[in-house]
């Protein structure tokens, strides 16, 4: 007689053998990294490239502190530092600086930065931190920085150059509006904050998620999106009129973090790729519609909270930061991102799994299909709200910086 389990046993194994030969492998890639912890402690949500003492070499900036390239081994600080729980009741598990942004604020050649904390706190950038560096262990330091924008909202602000002035400005929410924060003319000033929206607080409040820039409509200026819907740009804007606003519901959920928009099947138009909830699952690319000449977008979800709805068997969750850059040198961007860890104290889905950090490329193939494959970089570092890339080291290839509550790590390419 034959029993039931001997039955079973055989049938689960060739389920489980069938769902296994599902699950793809990316092609193989020349690229790979050697990781470096640069500090072990939670500093901030942020992490940063520029070449702060202006010796050629691009510099490491994190929180209050930077290291100095392209080996790292030394650190300086430059405002006072601090270092925070990972967790704890209300703010108390959360750093004081989520970005930090490097560009010219003045008008010498020296770096300055632009350090932004919690949102809905004032913002401020300081000056020249490279010229006369200070040890990191230094228990006295008076910085030279200025106001900048005041209350900074949303937890994906980003600085880029949106309205064609040569000069970025900070893309955030603010008082209810969604925001352009110009830099002033002058160091004692507050800057300059045009809204863009009409004013609807509670649509653009102080935590929200998703936020971008980008040519949607191929008119030659940048616009603004969001999770629900990108703003049109107008021509020779009188910086007064709100932008026009279009609908579509690129995260049903909360949104997630940075959203980027770039051409990502290669027909000519753009295209949006964007985590869907910076506090649980979900990913995808927003394929560029244009039918009687009205934009939409067609879904295509990279990642699901199912390992099984990717062909790759991936998923995680807390997808709080992306960057967007040509990892591989193929001409074509590609996306890095990872678990936030911690985001909210541990209370999010999948807080307990691996601090993953990935890269995933941008794959045209040949019947006209993209996948965005993925490809694992670390398993214990993971992202905080901002990712920076760059080629820290000359050598023409694109590095990575992240900085959580884990600490503050450099990804070299070999």
């Amino acid at each position: 007689m034959v029993s039931l389990k001997n039955i079973i046993v055989p049938i689960l194994c060739l389920i489980s053998i069938s769902m296994n030969a599902q699950i793809k492998e990316p092609s193989k890639t020349n690229v790979s990294f050697k990781k470096i912890q640069l500090l072990d402690k939670y500093i901030t949500e942020g992490a940063s490239i520029a070449d702060i003492n202006n010796d050629g070499y691009m510099d490491i900036i994190a929180g209050a502190l930077w290291w100095k390239g392209p080996s790292f081994k030394e650190s300086f600080a430059y405002v006072p530092v601090k270092y925070f729980p990972i967790s704890g009741p209300g703010l108390k598990g959360y750093a004081d600086n989520f970005f930090t942004f490097p560009d010219h604020f003045d008008t010498d050649e020296w770096i300055d930065l632009l350090r932004i904390g919690l949102p809905g706190t004032n913002s401020k950038w300081v000056e020249n931190p490279g010229k006369k560096p200070v040890p990191s262990s230094s228990i006295s330091i008076e910085p030279i920085q200025y106001n900048a924008q005041e209350n900074v909202c949303h937890e994906s602000p980003s600085f880029v150059n949106i309205i064609g002035d040569d000069k970025k400005e900070l893309l955030a929410f603010s008082k209810g509006y969604i925001t352009i924060g110009i830099p002033s003319s002058g160091n004692e000033l507050n800057w300059d904050v045009l809204p863009i929206s009409l004013h609807d607080p509670k649509r653009f409040s102080k935590y929200s998620h998703g936020l971008g820039a980008g040519d949607i409509n191929g008119d030659g200026l940048v616009d603004v999106i969001e999770r629900t819907g990108w703003w049109e740009q107008p021509k020779n804007w009188d910086r007064l009129t709100p932008w026009k606003y279009h609908s579509y519901p690129f995260s049903s959920s909360k949104g997630g973090a940075q959203m980027f928009v770039y051409d990502v099947d290669g027909d000519g138009d753009t295209d949006v790729v964007t985590a869907m909830n910076g506090h649980g699952y979900g990913f995808s690319w927003f394929e560029q519609q244009n039918d009687d000449k009205k934009i939409s977008f067609k879904e295509h979800k990279i990642m699901t909270d199912k390992t099984e709805d990717n062909p790759y068997g991936v998923s995680f969750s807390q997808l709080h930061a992306l960057a967007c850059a040509d990892l591989d040198n193929d001409g074509i961007l590609d996306v890095v991102t990872g678990k936030c860890y911690y985001a909210h104290n541990g209370r999010d889905p999948g807080s307990e799994d691996p601090a993953v950090l990935y890269w995933f490329k941008t794959v045209r193939n040949l019947d006209g299909s993209v996948e965005l494959a993925p490809y694992k970089i670390d398993d214990d570092s993971g992202v905080g709200r901002q990712i920076s890339t760059g080629d820290l080291n000359n050598d023409g290839k694109i590095d990575i910086v992240t900085a959580n509550k884990k600490g503050v790590f450099a990804f070299i390419q070999n």
